[in-house]
């Protein structure tokens, strides 16, 4: 990692605008680079919708921005807050300053006329299917416009994929996109030393809980499972619109349980319990370019996976044993097989070795020294 200070020898300043509430699922990707960030000696302040309150235990400011409720104008409003804090904070002095996408098209003109060189943040391309995704389209391409133009100094992704997905849309080298991958707190998130296999097959999935994310195949996963007499439960946790469903079924099957989104440590200890989790998510454009947060964590826990194969599921150094992809047309046949030839041996040694894994390939040390490097890169050239 480079010097973290500027020619004066202070540490240097630090903010990040984004619409990331601490509520959100994918909320940890923000929280974790911004510990990583104060922790290598950045003076970091975020700028974000939610109440400070939420921060009080972090080594970083944090000043809330106000939001509309309107759905497709959130992003907007989250923008003009944003530039009249800083019209009110004008004695504030900031080194360099990260955007998301969403937040773009307002201000990297409003940066840019006070002379404040940029770093574009994107977490993932427009991934809603609403009336709203080809206007969230049209700002996502406004965005990395501007890192092409040269606005904007650096943008960051999540995968590979992602970079590469960018690259083809614009003529941006390579080294001006950096890859900042989706991580996990292996301290907070780990096996239960107690958890054997047993007669009952423990599954789990946490995330967005919306059709299009291929939510829906896991409750037939179970049941088909459960009708060739292998005792399986599937508990799934989070937000969306396959929520009523599920809770539906959930009154119906006492072997599958839903629940909310909760907080980091809870989910941590919830996720300990089981065996395997899955990632049901299919290979569309923008699945395909993900760094998937639960990956991580899934392998951080012991857990074995099962999901389906594509770019943005893939890791390299697997082994098929404990980190089982297929085809998603072949998800149930090939699933299935999968899991009736687990036993308990199998069981312990798959889950020694993805923690294993975790602990080799998957903390945040990765995202935050390259994100570190854009930093100080997008300074330098400054």
């Amino acid at each position: 990692m480079g010097d973290l200070e500027d020619m004066g020898g202070t540490p240097l300043n630090i903010c990040w605008v984004t619409v990331r509430k601490a509520s959100d699922l994918c909320s940890t990707t923000t929280l974790s680079l911004a510990n990583g960030l104060s922790d290598s000696g950045y003076n970091l302040t975020i700028l974000n919708p939610d109440e400070s309150a939420n921060y009080d235990d972090y080594a970083w400011v944090q000043h809330k921005l106000p939001r509309s409720n309107t759905k497709g104008l959130q992003a907007s409003s989250v923008a003009k807050s944003a530039m009249k804090w800083f019209e009110n904070h004008s004695k504030q002095d900031f080194d360099i300053v990260l955007v998301d996408w969403q937040v773009a098209r307002k201000l990297i003109p409003f940066f840019k006329r006070r002379g404040l060189p940029m770093i574009l943040m994107d977490r993932s391309p427009p991934a809603d299917r609403s009336i709203f995704s080809r206007l969230q389209w049209r700002e996502w391409r406004f965005a990395w416009k501007k890192v092409f133009s040269g606005d904007v100094k650096r943008g960051c992704v999540v995968s590979s994929a992602h970079q590469n997905f960018v690259a083809e849309h614009f003529p941006i080298p390579v080294e001006r996109i950096h890859v900042l991958p989706a991580g996990v707190d292996i301290h907070l998130f780990k096996p239960n030393p107690k958890k054997k296999l047993g007669k009952e097959i423990q599954m789990v999935y946490h995330g967005r809980l919306d059709k299009h994310r291929g939510v829906m195949a896991l409750p037939m996963l179970v049941q088909k499972l459960r009708n060739r007499e292998i005792q399986a439960t599937l508990t799934m946790i989070g937000e969306g619109n396959a929520m009523d469903d599920l809770v539906e079924m959930n009154k119906k099957y006492p072997w599958i349980q839903i629940h909310q989104q909760m907080q980091q440590k809870t989910l941590a200890k919830l996720l300990g319990n089981h065996h395997i989790g899955l990632l049901p998510m299919p290979r569309t454009k923008v699945w395909s370019l993900a760094s998937p947060l639960k990956r991580s964590e899934y392998l951080a826990s012991g857990l074995l996976v099962l999901g389906t194969k594509h770019e943005g599921h893939i890791l390299k150094n697997t082994e098929k044993s404990w980190f089982h992809l297929v085809d998603q047309h072949d998800f149930h046949q090939l699933g299935i097989e999968w899991i009736q030839s687990l036993n308990e041996d199998k069981f312990d040694k798959g889950s020694i070795l993805s923690r294993k894994y975790a602990e080799k390939y998957c903390s945040w040390n990765e995202a935050i020294d390259e994100l570190s490097s854009a930093i100080q890169t997008a300074r330098i050239e400054e």
